[in-house]
């Protein structure tokens, strides 16, 4: 009984999905057989020819050297697919020879992509296809002189065929003499029929070939067959890249009388693709290097991209935010409506409540918000809707606002404290001058009366004393070093401090080395230093019961010379107060610019950073330590 010739694809799987690719083969009329079991499966391959069989060697229940034996035994021109677990080859498996392992067409692991099963299902009935055409050509040559008439209809039929091919097809002798090329190979390899004819096909390849793939190609395609990508050379000796699938060409009689090859120029692709890679290269710099966090979010609401910057500014790694709600980097008061529209495919409302919100927040990892601006854009990729956003941290330009503010305040405050003192000096020296009058009058016998108006002179001098302070603070100085007394210095700054230090009942003691020598700086900005010191801490033990104290020392120590060997004299500043002190996580922080752990409207953050600049330009050193029983204190080193 003679078998058919309609292609077809048999497979022996008993618990895998495959309707996938019985519905594409339909489409293009090839026969899909399904057989379960080992002898239905030989059965059929008995019975018709089997253009492609697939094999499921995952169930074990069958040797897959045995069967591949049987089918190429029964069936040599029939192409086996076989399906194996991940990482396996069964050649290395089981242990035979090569040969017997090139008898597979292909090897898919599991799971089994369908398309990707289609494809090269699909690759090998084209195969299949084109060798039939070819040894046609081979027989209808053989047969010519018997029946002219017929061999040269069908002759004509397949060149018509082959030429109409976009892909370049070449037939050898089993010597790779050329044989025959078509009209497409013409155009690739600018050969003419007749510059090729009884050529070896080694013209069309470099000669350095390091690879030896030329010999593993023959050697190959004598069993099953070869495909891959491989460099070929035009007529002009310009190389090009290609993909090429080889097969031989076998008689009736299974004699091997030639060998095929169909060639596609892949140049255009290979430059698509060096092209999409640069492109996805210049995108992935672009991102990485960004000083701006770039987030994208799919229609989920899920984080799918989040840069280096966002990083930075949220404190998250990549791989524990992404796939993430992006509300989550947002406070409770936005999460509703961004949950609830991100996803929508427009991001209408993501950027409604952008654009309406007058100040935005961010939720960083620690549960700390900070202000940022967001621009938001969407874009379709693969069908889906993309929301990008590109968020920027403003939090030193909200502070820089509030300082300009504060600045201007402070300008404000430092008119009206000069035009005050002016005033009240005035009535001042009337009263210190009737005072002295009264006290110089020889006939002022009466004691308790002149103690009186001593008592008024000194409250006098002592009010026109924290004027002076005042006003001398409030005037604006240029930079000026000169030889100071640290001592001095630090008893007018108390005194400008000395109200508000009893109002809120703080105990200042003072602990002033009377011989410590004198240096050289800036009064008014280490006066400055001071005042901010002894306000930040009143400020802490505000927080704390009515025991509330403030201990300012000076003294002379011995300390390590920077760069040098030996030891070098310094004058200490220390101001320890009985306050709540510094935790130890936010301690490295306390000098940067900005950082303040006052409440919004309360301070700036710039005092601490404006007084250790201060200080390293006098060439000195200001830090803090934690007290042992409560409390800190600020020291500051000024050279001798």
């Amino acid at each position: 009984m003679n078998k058919k010739e309609s292609p077809s694809v048999l497979v022996r799987s008993s618990d895998k999905d495959f309707s996938h690719l019985e519905g594409i083969l339909k489409k293009r009329n090839v026969e899909f057989l399904q057989s379960p079991t080992k002898e239905e499966f030989i059965g059929k391959l008995r019975k018709d020819f089997i253009s492609v069989a697939i094999i499921d060697t995952t169930s074990g229940d069958v040797s897959t050297h045995e069967l591949i034996t049987v089918i190429k035994s029964i069936s040599p021109k029939t192409d086996v697919i076989t399906i194996t677990d991940p990482g396996e080859n069964e050649g290395a498996k089981t242990g035979f020879d090569n040969p017997l392992d090139n008898l597979v067409y292909a090897y898919i692991e599991t799971p089994v992509n369908p398309n990707y099963l289609a494809t090269l299902t699909m690759k090998a009935l084209e195969k299949q296809k084109l060798m039939k055409s070819v040894e046609k050509a081979s027989q209808n040559r053989g047969k010519s002189n018997m029946e002219p008439g017929k061999s040269g209809a069908e002759s004509q039929l397949l060149s018509a065929s082959v030429n109409s091919l976009n892909s370049a097809v070449m037939v050898t002798d089993m010597n790779r003499d050329i044989i025959y090329i078509n009209k497409a190979h013409v155009r690739t390899f600018g050969y003419l029929r007749e510059e090729l004819k009884g050529k070896k096909s080694d013209i069309l390849y470099p000669l350095e070939d390091a690879s030896g793939v030329s010999s593993k190609i023959y050697e190959a395609l004598i069993m099953v067959g070869w495909e891959g990508e491989r460099l070929a050379l035009r007529k002009d000796g310009s190389a090009f890249p290609t993909y090429e699938k080889t097969s031989v060409i076998k008689d009736e009689g299974g004699r091997q009388i030639g060998i095929v090859s169909v060639i596609d120029d892949i140049t255009k692709q290979k430059r698509l693709q060096q092209a999409l890679k640069e492109s996805e290269e210049r995108y992935r710099t672009f991102v990485e290097t960004a000083k701006s966090a770039i987030i994208a979010v799919n229609e989920e609401g899920k984080i799918i991209l989040f840069n280096p910057a966002a990083k930075e500014i949220f404190g998250y790694e990549k791989e524990e935010i992404l796939d993430r709600e992006f509300s989550s980097l947002f406070p409770d008061r936005y999460q509703e409506i961004i949950s609830s529209e991100i996803g929508n495919g427009r991001g209408s409302a993501a950027v409604y409540f952008v654009e309406s919100a007058s100040e935005l927040a961010g939720l960083n990892k620690e549960g700390e918000e900070f202000p940022v601006d967001i621009s938001l854009s969407t874009c379709k990729i693969e069908g889906q809707s993309i929301l990008t956003a590109i968020i920027f941290d403003i939090t030193e330009r909200k502070n820089l606002e509030e300082q300009v503010l504060q600045s201007a305040k402070l300008a404000a405050v430092g008119e009206l404290i000069s035009g005050v003192t002016h005033e009240v000096n005035n009535p001042l020296a009337v009263v210190i001058g009737y005072a002295e009058m009264l006290l110089s009058e020889q006939d002022m016998n009466n004691e308790e009366s002149r103690e009186a108006i001593k008592s008024i002179h000194g409250e006098a001098e002592r009010a026109r004393k924290v004027i002076q302070n005042l006003l001398s603070f409030a005037r604006k100085h240029s930079p000026e070093k000169e030889v100071i007394e640290i001592n001095d210095i630090l008893e007018k700054t108390l005194g400008l401090t000395e109200y508000e230090l009893k109002k809120h009942s703080v105990k200042v003691i003072k602990e002033l080395d009377p011989d410590l020598p004198d240096t050289v700086g800036d009064p008014n900005q280490l006066q400055q230093v001071f005042l901010n010191l002894i306000i930040n801490s009143q400020h802490a033990m505000m927080e704390t019961g009515d025991d509330r104290q403030l201990t300012v020392r000076t003294k002379v120590k011995e300390k390590q010379s920077p760069g040098k060997p030996g030891m070098i004299p310094v004058i200490e500043i220390s101001f320890e107060d009985n306050g709540p002190g510094i935790p130890e996580k936010i301690m490295k922080k306390i000098f940067d610019p900005f950082y303040t752990t006052k409440d919004k409207g309360k301070g700036t953050g710039l005092g601490l950073s404006v007084s250790f600049g201060i200080i390293k330009e006098h060439g000195g050193e200001i830090y803090a330590r934690p007290n042992e029983e409560k409390g800190v204190t600020f020291f500051i080193d000024l050279p001798v």
